[in-house]
């Protein structure tokens, strides 16, 4: 995959808006411009797509074995490919880079989450990420049933009383409500892959990484306010006000936004405007 090839799939997931996409092949895209983006060369990403092809042949394959229909992603995805969440060096950038992810088969929840959703859809299901905060799952409809699945947990099927045992690890109290079960876009998923790698790089004092980051994620999402207000304040902390200023106009002059939204950011701009004078 080209640079421009991948920044072609940044921009059909920014035209695509909430629709599906091929979400494997985008967070693909997005790992090939990372590694250009730190000055490595476009590497080979055909091993990663015959690695997305074992994924859905190891699930047909325990389809063919008659395993639990709910199971099947488990046992093919972590069963017999040994896929599992990285809970031992959980915060390596390498387990939220799906290339990495595939290479060493560990991996964040939500870069695991993306391999089970691609493989249930290419054997039919249906599949999306949930809305569940700090722990990804996903949900997927197989013979009209529906399921979560933690795939950083196996993968396995979990019933009510399992999800709200998975949902209270990461919020007290917490029910299997219908907005933590919401389904989310692809889209969303594919930013919150890549909001794991800023946050990171941002912590880490690596001030132009995460800046890199929030660009490519702008590019999938350019209408949203909280990345450009993200991204403004972080060109501002860092003293280059002119690129502060220059982000928030852009996305004013391109109209995004709702009234409330616009008076965020013009209110945000007026203050770096400020200490420009």
């Amino acid at each position: 995959m080209t640079p421009e090839t991948a920044l072609g799939a940044l921009d059909a997931a920014a035209a695509a808006g909430e629709a599906p996409l091929a979400i494997a092949e985008t967070a693909l895209a997005l790992a090939v411009l990372d590694r250009v983006g730190q000055g490595a060369a476009a590497p080979d990403t055909r091993p990663c797509l015959e690695a997305l092809d074992a994924l859905v042949a190891a699930v047909a394959e325990a389809e063919a074995r008659s395993v639990e229909p709910a199971a099947t992603l488990a046992a093919g995805i972590a069963g017999r490919l040994g896929y599992r969440g990285d809970s031992e060096t959980y915060d390596d950038l390498a387990n939220a880079d799906l290339i990495r992810v595939l290479e060493r088969r560990r991996g964040l929840p939500v870069a695991l989450g993306i391999l089970y959703i691609h493989a249930a859809r290419a054997r039919g299901h249906g599949a999306a990420g949930l809305n569940v905060p700090s722990h990804f799952m996903i949900g997927v409809e197989v013979l009209g049933r529906h399921w979560a699945l933690d795939p950083f947990g196996g993968g396995e099927p979990l019933g009510p009383d399992d999800l709200r045992a998975r949902l209270r690890r990461v919020i007290p109290d917490a029910q299997a409500s219908p907005a933590a079960l919401a389904p989310v876009s692809d889209r969303a998923v594919l930013l919150r892959l890549q909001n794991n790698i800023k946050l990171r790089r941002l912590q880490a004092g690596d001030v132009p990484g995460g800046l890199a980051v929030l660009e490519r994620m702008r590019r999938m999402a350019p209408e949203l306010p909280e990345l450009v207000r993200e991204q403004a304040g972080v060109l501002a902390a860092t003293g280059a006000m002119r690129a502060a200023t220059a982000a928030i106009r852009g996305w004013l002059d391109a109209g995004h936004g709702d009234p409330d939204s616009r008076r965020v950011l013009e209110a945000q701009l007026a203050g770096i405007g400020s200490r420009l004078n």
